[in-house]
């Protein structure tokens, strides 16, 4: 038996953090204005913005913030390699959205792809960058782009909470940034998501949105908790190093998508022109608190990962048949993982799971060219590219350089490099 290194991600949990929810439900104590204002003011700070507004998930508030910044049947410039629910969420908004194509080795949109459709289209609403795998875009020159032809830009910074860019937090570029507080963020609240932003009357219109809605459901709330813990029991090291690895092996070297499919989301994506009523809930007083905790801690674990990506690039960088991200200057990005792209990349995975290290390819499509989308389908050859290609390398705080040490030493013989 092949013993299995540690898990391709760890959970942002604790068992205080169980203990709070608990606690929280048992007394009754999930609701309170005041816990929510606090938290929002804590994050506004946070990232340098004069407000932030909680919202049930990140994609509830790129809604809000589309659907107070465009007119209905605009368009809206976004990059095409995220989830179906991103772009869903432009559609829902009355946007329709443009697909701008990417750099080749950032997953992140390129600046000169927005600059070409926001001179070639008409009535471009909005434009709204991604902030992928903890890498910020091009996002100074991609503002600029959007003063010059007067459109408002949106930052979706889901993954990019603590990435900052010439000292400045993602998220505070545009019109309004949006963040995830979700399961696999590095602030974790099981389940939320926040908008930042300077301008008082989109603020206002946020507030007054998430207002009226009813409090995020109890048991839909407590199912992302379970799921959690489950998560984090899973992908505790002395069981999945003897047993979770085994099975995660297994599926993948037989193809056995029962089990491949557990690890991934939007495995069925579809169009939809409404956004899901379970999505439109308050934040709870519990959600707000397990987030405003954890915000101590983010430069600590941002500091963290920025060492694990760049031991990845001193080991990996000699190889060229892998396409890494670029280098960036000393204390930007964050690297949620560390993306490298090789276009045999199933061979690669396969040959890291046969040796030990649990190592996976992203989930991630071309929503350009997907089915579900074909009425907004665009050539976006680097888009496609990238979808087959990334491999996702962990670099979260818990993962141990000499764990990194044994990843690039099996990536390495791989190629059949020392």
């Amino acid at each position: 038996m092949t013993i299995g290194s540690l898990p391709r991600l760890r959970l942002y949990t604790s068992f205080t953090q169980y203990l709070r929810v608990a606690a929280a439900y048992l007394t009754g104590r999930t609701q309170s204005a005041q816990d929510v204002a606090q938290a929002e003011q804590a994050i506004a700070q946070k990232v340098g913005a004069r407000h932030a507004v909680l919202t049930s998930m990140a994609r509830v508030g790129i809604y809000l913030a589309l659907k107070h910044t465009i007119r209905p049947g605009q368009k809206v410039i976004v990059s095409p390699y995220t989830i179906a629910d991103v772009i869903n969420m432009v559609v829902c908004a009355g946007g329709v959205p443009v697909f701008a194509d990417l750099e080749p080795n950032t997953c992140n949109v390129d600046a000169a792809s927005v600059e070409q459709l926001l001179a070639s289209t008409p009535d471009v609403g909005a434009v709204m960058v991604t902030h992928f795998y903890g890498l910020a875009c091009d996002v100074v020159r991609v503002r600029a782009l959007c003063d010059r032809h007067s459109v408002p830009l949106i930052e979706d910074a889901a993954q990019a909470f603590g990435v900052t860019v010439q000292g400045r937090a993602v998220g505070t570029f545009g019109r309004a940034g949006i963040f995830s507080f979700g399961l696999y963020k590095n602030v974790n609240s099981f389940y939320g998501g926040a908008v930042v932003t300077d301008d008082d009357t989109l603020a206002a219109a946020l507030r007054a949105e998430v207002a009226a809605m009813p409090p995020v459901g109890t048991g839909y709330y407590l199912k992302k908790v379970i799921s959690g813990l489950i998560t984090d029991i899973v992908t505790w090291p002395p069981l999945f190093r003897i047993f979770t690895f085994q099975i995660f092996r297994f599926g993948l070297l037989h193809d056995v998508d029962s089990i491949n499919d557990k690890l991934k989301i939007d495995t069925d994506p579809k169009l939809i022109h409404e956004v899901p009523v379970e999505y439109l809930g308050r934040p709870t007083a519990l959600q707000a608190r397990l987030i405003r905790s954890q915000l101590p801690l983010v430069e600590e674990h941002t500091q963290i990962r920025r060492r694990h990506a760049g031991q990845y690039r001193a080991g990996l960088s000699d190889l060229p048949q892998l396409r890494l991200p670029p280098a960036v200057p000393e204390g930007e990005h964050m690297f949620w993982y560390f993306p490298i792209q090789y276009d045999q990349r199933e061979e690669l995975v396969k040959y890291a799971m046969r040796h030990g290290r649990d190592i996976t390819m992203s989930y991630h499509r071309n929503c350009a060219s997907l089915p579900c989308f074909a009425e907004f389908a665009r050539d976006c050859p680097n888009a496609e590219r990238t979808a087959q290609s990334v491999i996702y390398l962990p670099t979260y705080p818990r993962y141990s350089a000499q764990e990194i040490g044994k990843t690039v030493e099996v990536i390495r013989r791989f190629f059949g490099a020392s």
